[in-house]
């Protein structure tokens, strides 16, 4: 029995010496000196430990109110993790309340010799940043971060706001070693669970009962008023949601990956119901529908849309002269950009007001669109306001308000539809900026109906180009080639080169496309954003041909070739994201050089996506003293889900094949 007993008293002791201690400060000279994470050795960061412990409070003025205490632990394995010590902790800001993080402790550990040394956050190092009306930020950067430093920080999170609740997270970019989550609410609040990602969260459920006290002031009135406090109790049961996870893999951004924070493994609460004593059962599930609805009928954006006696005389000049409706949207649309300077801030709810931006040239999105709204109407033009949320703003899991956080305006010009931002200064009709194409958004009309409105543009991004190449004497490549650029493509390009002067436009082609050096280049349209853009340039290239024998061997497609395979991952999880649908059409004209036939040319191809996603023509002919290459390859899906991805990691692969062949010419 001694032996058992004193074997027993062992295991436990090492059990004890190996489990981990996630008490706050506990920090372990083991974890500091880690030098990488043992199943993600190429990891430049991880979350040791992530805790989140909500519960609600109660105070007779406020009511129920959220309190989350968060404890973060996070290991920095080398430089590129650095990042990792910049925390931003973003708070809502309401009407006449807004979220708090109080209690804010951080330390950042390091081994020296023997000891370790712990440096704190110091309060002037802590500062609140204005995002938006609506939006601000708690931002701090740990001190002496170096390679291998472990930081903490822990504080409190207190929001009045508990029927729209930020989600919690479970998975990042980097490894999660744990994660546990705990959120109790009271039976009054009824919530329903949404669950986002592959890994499964293995939620549980738990009921308990709690106490409430509180402090019950009353006054009365007779002759005089009186009044007087005693403390109250309440009981009622809370309903838990409980998950703990271990070893949760990171997500990898790999190429095209969009927004990741739309496939982190995340859990949503959505307040479905509540039932307080004495009162009514009031339901708050919804559609988006009922939230288009609400949103148009609030002060702060379908009032606004019918203010128009402050721009009444300017838009009579503008169109004064316009014969079409098509023209008295464009003219509109172009003074507004030309007028309106957008200040940054998102939202679908006015800021300073559609007037006073009009009068200072300066707005939110809100401000903007809905005065071009506004304007379009007031022109006869058919429009409404268009719901949506941007990339940042993530893919709504259930129908709420600040599920949009972005609003454009919709015309319909012989029934067509004209998506249009006025806060985008290079905005082009149905060209939105990337960061709007996400998913879907909803048009809101003065009855109170909506409709759902595909936001990606119903024509892909063209790429035209046309090369004539010369193999010169010393064997090298010198070209001249010829692009056009329509859709995003044009937009893209515009915004790479518009504010480069001629020198500063080479070295950035030169930089885009390394295989060459480009001479000379030029321009077409390239500040006219309605048009599509030209871009001609000559070059001359070295890699581009090998000499070997008595034989050539040319790279079919010069620079515009794909030579890299960019899904390289065994499987992906969440899409391949490439904004927009694209069609990239090349026509290659190579001189065959004197001396020289033509021993063996690529076969052509033809390959087709599953679904019609994307098709792909390559084809070469000879004629005369060219070798003519002639080459379409277009995506017509701006999204290809994860089911699909094997087949386009094929697909692709087949295209850097055929594309790594070579033109053969054979002296004579």
């Amino acid at each position: 029995m001694k032996k058992l007993l004193s074997i027993t008293i062992l295991i436990f002791f090492a059990l004890g010496a190996t489990a981990q201690d996630y008490d706050f400060g506990k920090v372990s000279k083991e974890e500091i000196l880690q030098k990488e994470h043992p199943n993600y050795p190429d990891a430049n960061a991880s979350i040791l430990y992530r805790n989140t412990d909500t519960k609600f409070g109660y105070s007779q003025d406020e009511g129920f109110y959220i309190k989350t205490e968060v404890q973060e632990r996070v290991k920095i394995y080398n430089q590129d993790g650095y990042d990792e010590a910049t925390v931003m902790l973003s708070q809502y800001v309401g009407a006449s309340d807004e979220e708090q993080v109080t209690g804010l402790k951080a330390y950042t550990y390091n081994v020296e010799g023997d000891k370790i040394i712990e440096s704190k956050l110091q309060s002037r190092d802590i500062f609140k940043e204005e995002k938006s009306k609506y939006r601000k930020v708690t931002k701090f950067t740990m001190p002496d971060i170096r390679d291998g430093s472990v930081i903490e920080y822990k504080y409190t999170f207190k929001s009045p706001f508990y029927s729209n609740i930020d989600e919690f997270r479970f998975q990042e970019e980097i490894p999660v070693d744990r994660v546990d989550m705990r959120f109790f609410a009271p039976e009054y609040l009824m919530y329903r669970t949404h669950g986002k990602g592959v890994i499964p969260l293995n939620l549980t459920t738990e009921k308990k009962n709690r106490t409430l006290r509180y402090r019950y002031t009353s006054t009365k009135l007779a002759n005089v008023a009186r009044s007087s406090s005693s403390n109250e109790e309440v009981e009622f049961t809370e309903n838990g949601y409980i998950v703990n996870l271990t070893n949760v893999p990171p997500i990898k951004n790999e190429p095209y990956s969009g927004n990741l924070n739309n496939y982190m493994s995340a859990l949503k609460f959505e307040l479905a119901m509540t039932k307080f004593p004495n009162s009514e059962i009031r339901s708050y599930a919804t559609s988006w529908e009922d939230v288009a609805s609400k949103i148009y009928q609030s002060t702060g954006f379908g009032k606004e849309l019918d203010r128009e006696s402050y721009y009444k005389k300017d838009i009579d000049n503008i169109i004064s002269e316009a014969s079409s409706q098509t023209e008295k949207m464009f003219l509109i649309y172009d003074y507004v950009k030309s007028k309106m300077t957008w200040n940054d801030y998102y939202g679908v709810y006015v800021d300073a007001g559609v007037k006073k931006a009009y009068k200072d040239g300066v707005g939110n999105v809100a401000d903007i669109n809905l005065m071009l709204s506004s304007m379009l109407r007031y022109a006869g033009v058919r429009c409404s306001p268009v719901l949506l949320s941007t990339k940042n703003n993530g893919i709504p899991v259930f129908p709420t308000r600040t599920g949009f956080n972005y609003v454009i305006a919709g015309a319909i010009v012989n029934e067509k539809l004209y998506l249009l931002d006025g806060a985008d200064k290079a905005g082009v009709p149905n060209i939105l900026k990337p960061e709007l194409l996400n998913w879907m958004g909803r048009m809101v009309k003065a009855d109170g109906s909506s409709r759902l409105v595909d936001l990606f543009p119903n024509r892909p991004a063209t790429h035209i180009g046309m090369l004539n190449l010369e193999i010169t004497d010393d064997m090298i490549i010198s070209g001249n080639a010829k692009n056009r650029f329509s859709g995003h493509y044009a937009r893209s390009e515009r915004n790479r080169f518009a504010a480069l002067t001629g020198d500063e436009q080479l070295k950035k082609l030169d930089s885009y496309y390394e295989s060459i050096d480009a001479i000379d280049v030029s321009f077409k349209d390239l500040k006219v954003a309605s048009k599509p853009l030209t871009l001609e340039y000559n070059f001359e290239a070295e890699d581009m041909i090998d000499e070997a024998g008595d034989k050539l061997y040319v790279n079919p497609l010069a620079h515009l070739g794909t030579n890299k395979n960019y899904l390289t991952a065994e499987s992906r999880n969440h899409p391949v994201d490439y904004v927009y649908p694209w069609s990239d059409k090349y026509t290659v004209s190579i001189k065959i050089p004197a001396g020289y036939e033509v021993e063996s040319v690529p076969d052509d191809l033809a390959i087709n996506l599953v679904d019609n996603m994307g098709s792909y023509r390559f084809g070469v002919t000879v004629s005369g003293d060219k070798v003519n290459v002639g080459l379409q390859n277009t995506m017509s899906a701006a999204l290809v889900n994860s089911n699909y991805y094997k087949d386009l990691q094929a697909y692709l692969k087949m295209i850097v094949a055929k594309e790594s062949e070579k033109i053969v010419f054979k002296k004579i």
